[in-house]
């Protein structure tokens, strides 16, 4: 119980505390985030998806969430599997970050 904020001030501060440590992503992480640019340069999606990504940026939990939503349309590209995984991890601002350069990076291969 040592991490625990004692006072009002420590629990606002941790609260609203916009980078924390952020886990390495993992093999099967990075390889669903090249699956879903792909999809979405594939299917001529690049422009609303950056947007999507940098609307969601400052709310990125709520992002994350919207894509458990949307996640039936989803499964029509992804395993509900890999919609349950892209949805905690898009949770994280650093992977938004992630997928919107690798989607202008495949959209500029493309073009």
């Amino acid at each position: 119980m040592a991490d625990r904020p004692r006072t009002w001030k420590e629990w606002f501060a941790h609260a609203f505390a916009l980078d924390g440590k952020a886990e390495p992503l993992e093999e099967r992480d990075q390889a669903l985030l090249e699956k879903i640019a792909k999809g979405v340069v594939a299917r001529k999606m690049t422009a609303p998806a950056l947007l999507f990504l940098e609307s969601v940026k400052p709310l990125s939990f709520v992002g994350g969430q919207a894509l458990t939503f949307f996640g039936p349309v989803l499964e029509i590209v992804l395993k509900r599997e890999e919609v349950e995984r892209a949805s905690r991890l898009l949770e994280r601002r650093d992977v938004l970050e992630l997928v919107a350069q690798r989607i202008e990076a495949l959209e500029a291969e493309r073009g």
